[in-house]
């Protein structure tokens, strides 16, 4: 009777262990976030971004108006669930992968700033655009236009001419 006790043991204290650990991940908290995906679609002459959200938000104003390196998006959040709410006041960062000519460096949610919360895109050269609610209430939509800026050069002068 010892030696099937004896080997017994083992064998429930890890079917115990692997039950717990099993627990364990199961029950790990998922990180809730407000970013969600980016949406690129390039057409003729305008890139389309669609910045995705977990909640709905409604678009408050833009900065600067038309044009810049970077955009500042002020977003009210609003029908938040319980327990995504402290995720609004956190930073949160999406990266864009899979376009060449994207100009887009990256998307940050500002949560943790006053004033806040605001959608900041980061470009890597200084591009036109505009900015709209998207329509399903969880979505901002910018629109990058892909023709490049003049190059600024000297004008010709009439002594330069001769």
């Amino acid at each position: 009777m010892r030696i099937v006790r004896r080997k017994a043991v083992p064998g429930i204290l890890l079917a115990v262990c692997v039950v717990l650990v099993a627990q364990l991940v199961e029950s790990e908290p998922v990180r809730k976030k407000i970013l969600d995906t980016l949406d690129v679609h390039e057409g003729d002459a305008v890139m389309v971004i669609g910045i995705n959200l977990t909640t709905r938000v409604r678009y408050v104003r833009h900065f600067p108006y038309e044009s810049g390196r970077e955009l500042r998006i002020r977003i009210s959040p609003f029908d938040i669930s319980s327990d995504n709410t402290d995720a609004l006041f956190r930073r949160e960062t999406l990266v864009p992968s899979g376009h060449e000519n994207l100009p887009l460096d990256e998307v940050v949610y500002e949560g943790d700033i006053e004033g806040g919360p605001y959608l900041t895109l980061l470009f890597s050269r200084h591009v036109d655009f505009w900015v709209e609610q998207g329509g399903d209430s969880r979505s901002i939509v910018v629109y990058v236009d892909e023709v490049a800026p003049e190059v600024p050069g000297q004008p010709v002068t009439e002594t330069a001419r001769e």
